[in-house]
């Protein structure tokens, strides 16, 4: 089966990174001083994604007293702070409670796992005092004040990079943009081993080994991807992402950081911040996306089964097929976007998938086959090499076994069948190349011509008499 990385279902590839690129940019937040708070609602939002309530985070939209999630239609406000009192204070204004539903009730407030029980005394002080308005009985402190499903401690720490809570968090998030890229793989995959030809159970088997490489890959670059979004490295970027932003112009930065994005559509400083922390995501994602892929590449290097050039050359061109395919995304999700808008039917969601696709596909695939022509000018594969020298010995063991023309066709059919990728790697990695080439040969010719007829040398008397023939049609 063809390497996945040089199939058409890497689109999946492409929209699992520019969907870690979008949750990097979403955490930038965790930066700040109340990072632990932001962290708090995506980490109980997660939890109940995965425990398949309807859940989804509204916070973003920064509503003066607005929710910060809303799950099975209720609306909460999460507040994770040193003390259960001081979460529930953060909820008052002038001794009023700041926080109510579109129907005009109290929000549930969602405190620390370890807070709960100080912020349940706390609330049913404010409710004695008269603070919330329309709420007069203690008791009902328990449907206001919502047990959160992380400690305060574990809060901060997934706000933090480098350690158990914060790489569990990361690890349960990327299973959900895994799969969906797995999705986009799978589906791609399987309409064209149709189109191939293929039968329903050979496509969907293909389908399967691309969604699952797909997912291991999006998996684990999104951990790496997250982990080092809250490390200095986003910080160094700022400057450098700010930059090109200032050199898009108004129209396409608002173009792009809304295609990129849900909700209400932003504007000037606003669409520019964002889109500038989405292309620190997209930069971080694409070099640890190149990693990963790369791992392989990497592997046999280490393993001597290719050269360092080799190396180099297979990194460059995955690097140059995920910038194309990821800006292309970009690109493409944006006209997709603005295209979609104009007709109902395809809607500005649907518009941004399926212009993404495309444009991923094809920037990708550009920019591969623009690195591998540029770097195969002066780099010669080591596979092209070893070619190079199993030609020779073919050559020469061709004359040693005599063989005719149908022989060595034969011959050079079944060297096609071969895993050559793997048989070159294999000796590349050996310390004689030429011997290594004849081992290979050797088996595949004595077969060949083990099946040749049988033949009866002929007598001594036999060779005499078309001797004396030979001789006499000369002298007549």
């Amino acid at each position: 089966m063809t390497n996945y990385k040089n199939r058409k279902e890497k689109n999946g590839i492409y929209a699992g990174a520019m969907d870690n690129a979008q949750e990097y940019a979403r955490k930038v937040k965790y930066h700040g001083a109340k990072g632990h708070g932001f962290a708090a609602e995506d980490a109980n939002h997660l939890d109940d994604v995965l425990s398949g309530k309807n859940a989804k985070i509204v916070g973003d939209d920064n509503v003066k007293n607005g929710a910060d999630r809303l799950v099975n239609g209720q609306e909460i406000q999460t507040k994770y702070c040193k003390s259960g009192s001081k979460c529930v204070s953060e909820c008052f204004e002038n001794s009023e409670f700041r926080y109510f539903d579109r129907f005009g009730k109290p929000m549930q407030i969602e405190v620390p796992k370890d807070k709960y029980d100080d912020a349940l005394k706390a609330m049913r002080e404010r409710i004695k005092k008269g603070q919330i308005k329309g709420v007069s009985d203690p008791d009902l402190a328990e449907e206001i004040v919502r047990k959160g499903s992380y400690t305060y401690d574990q809060a901060k720490n997934i706000a933090k990079a480098g350690n158990i809570d914060s790489l569990i968090y990361d690890a349960k998030n990327g299973v959900i943009i895994s799969t969906s890229a797995m999705g986009i793989s799978a589906a791609i995959t399987f309409a064209v081993s149709i189109w191939n030809g293929d039968e329903w159970d050979v496509a969907l088997q293909n389908a399967a080994y691309s969604g699952i490489q797909t997912f291991g890959v999006t998996w684990v670059s999104s951990i790496l991807t997250a982990q080092i979004g809250r490390t200095g490295v986003e910080q160094s970027l700022r400057s450098t992402t700010d930059w090109i932003v200032s050199k898009l112009g108004k129209d396409l930065t608002h173009c792009l950081a809304n295609a990129m994005r849900s909700g209400s559509e932003i504007y000037g400083a606003a669409a520019a911040k964002h889109l500038s922390k989405l292309l620190r995501g997209n930069i971080v994602t694409g070099i640890v996306t190149t990693t990963v892929l790369s791992s392989v590449d990497a592997y046999r290097y280490f393993q001597d089964e290719v050269s360092g050039v080799q190396l180099f050359k297979n990194v460059a061109v995955t690097a140059g097929s995920v910038a194309g395919g990821t800006a292309g995304w970009m690109g493409g999700a944006a006209l997709g976007a603005t295209i979609g808008s104009a007709f109902p039917i395809i809607g500005t969601t649907a518009g941004g998938v399926i212009g993404g696709l495309v444009g991923a596909f094809g920037g990708g695939t550009a920019l591969q086959k623009g690195t591998k022509s540029a770097l195969d000018t002066f780099i010669k594969d080591d596979a092209e090499e070893m070619l190079d020298i199993v030609n020779k010995e073919f050559g020469d063991m061709a004359f040693e076994y005599l063989l005719n023309k149908q022989e060595a066709d034969l011959i050079i059919k079944k060297i096609k069948s071969l895993d050559l990728a793997k048989k070159m790697r294999e000796m590349y990695a050996s310390k004689d190349h030429s011997s290594f080439a004849r081992r290979l040969l050797t088996p595949l010719m004595d077969d060949v011509i083990s099946k040749r007829q049988l033949i009866k040398l002929p007598t001594d008397e036999n060779l005499l008499d078309a001797t004396k023939i030979i001789v006499a049609e000369l002298a007549a």
